[in-house]
């Protein structure tokens, strides 16, 4: 399977190795903001509400819920995400880096795009090490691109049956 961040990698080898091994390996996080914005958009698209909010910095936790988060993570079909810009390099040794992305997801019978200038900060770890995590983001626009007609070919990319290989409608799919 490929990873849902858009990486063209497997997901084993991409965004796995921070969500299903967090735990495992003592809480390991991405080395990069844009890593880490990776692999929480690929937690939206699992639905892993545990990780996205280990991910936020302390300061942004006491504002989340690990309920909303699975709630709002559950409403949606995260489709694709792109990366505008970002601020990241390895050798930056700043406190705050950037990140620009689009989510695009199926909500409410929409495609809808959400565009966020995010910051991340860098802070420590229950192992004393320093990581990243998100702080907050500036939403950009976050609007309902397209309705979804129930007969249309359905948009997650996923739609073809395996025996026929014809792709399904919306309502045979996503709209489930």
């Amino acid at each position: 399977m490929l990873c849902p961040c858009g990486s063209k990698q497997s997901y084993v080898n991409c965004c796995a190795q921070y969500i299903e091994k967090f735990i495992e390996n003592n809480n390991r996080l991405p080395e990069l903001p844009e890593q880490l914005m990776r692999s929480r958009f690929t937690a939206y698209a699992l639905n892993n509400a545990h990780y996205i909010f280990a991910t936020y910095a302390k300061a942004s936790q006491s504002q989340q819920s690990i309920d909303d988060i699975q709630e709002w993570s559950s409403q949606c079909k995260w489709l694709e995400l792109i990366i505008h810009n970002t601020s990241s390099r390895e050798s930056d040794e700043s406190e705050y880096q950037f990140v620009e992305f689009s989510a695009i997801f199926i909500h409410d019978n929409s495609i809808c795009e959400m565009r966020e200038h995010s910051r991340f900060k860098r802070e420590k770890n229950s192992h004393n090490e320093m990581v990243w995590r998100y702080l907050d983001g500036n939403i950009l626009k976050n609007e309902a691109v397209k309705h979804i007609s129930r007969n249309e070919t359905c948009p997650c990319q996923n739609y073809f049956n395996k025996q026929s290989r014809k792709a399904k409608k919306y309502k045979h799919c996503c709209a489930r």
